[in-house]
């Protein structure tokens, strides 16, 4: 009986909680998306009518802010389809510690402190295209969105990393998903790109992985959505975790997706 009671107050208690704020997408303003985004046709029906759904409850629970733009409907819901990809099986509470998403209209320059090493302390302004802290917020810069969505899948997946309490490479995982198998593979693939560019052979991807293991596996991120089939071939046991971990596999909808805006100037 106490069960019964607990169970009662327990179901009253949700059902009085507000709604999570969500914002769907009229028709109009999903075509749009689609032109804008290449990745979209690329899905599954099923896939595809996830999507909108997740863009809706991203942008009912994200803030956006222009610094010197003001940033029209349609790029907010660019952003949101973008950023809503890596969460489209894993779900928008996977994205509850932060809240606002910044967009600079181009490269922007953050004072940066690093100590090599040597030890040696080192301060400087650095050009960026994304940002992204543990706890928010996520900032972009519109102009590289524009010629690289990608670029917000980057960022977005070391909110993602930092579900643990650090940013490392290690996000929290599935239970269908072996924290030492994750462990070994990905740190087995991380050692075989610093050793291709420590002996100047050409990397399997882009040598800004090499920086960390946070930011490998944000740039593996953007290979294993929109170049699929090379990290499959290259990489199949990363492409095959990344595929449990996210659920899912990316190859069976294109070799290769574009990322650029259609109508981008060159």
């Amino acid at each position: 009986m106490l069960r019964d009671l607990h169970n009662l107050v327990r179901g009253l208690g949700q059902r009085l909680l507000p709604a999570p704020a969500t914002h769907p997408l009229d028709d109009r303003e999903w075509a749009a998306v689609r032109a804008n985004a290449p990745f979209v046709d690329r899905l599954p029906p099923q896939e595809a009518h996830l999507l909108r759904e997740r863009i809706g409850e991203f942008l009912g629970r994200k803030t956006f802010k222009g610094i010197r733009m003001r940033l029209d409907p349609w790029q907010r819901h660019l952003v949101a389809a973008y950023a809503c990809l890596p969460i489209l099986r894993i779900g928008i509470d996977a994205y509850r510690d932060w809240q606002t998403v910044i967009v600079y209209p181009d490269t922007f320059a953050p004072e940066q402190e690093w100590v090599d090493e040597a030890g040696v302390h080192h301060q400087a302004v650095v050009p960026q295209a994304g940002e992204a802290w543990e706890r928010g917020p996520v900032v972009l810069s519109w102009s590289d969105v524009a010629e690289d969505g990608a670029v917000i899948v980057h960022e977005v997946t070391h909110t993602l990393d930092a579900g643990n309490g650090d940013v490392n490479g290690f996000p929290p995982l599935p239970r269908n998903l072996s924290a030492a198998e994750w462990t070994d593979t990905f740190s087995a693939a991380y050692e075989q790109l610093q050793d291709e560019i420590d002996q100047g052979d050409e990397p399997v991807i882009d040598p800004y992985a090499a920086t960390d293991p946070a930011e490998f596996l944000a740039v593996i991120a953007e290979y294993f959505f929109f170049s699929p089939a090379y990290l499959q071939a290259e990489w199949p046991a990363i492409y095959r975790l990344l595929s449990l971990y996210f659920g899912l596999e990316p190859h069976r909808w294109a070799d290769e997706i574009p990322t650029r805006i259609p109508w981008a100037s060159d």
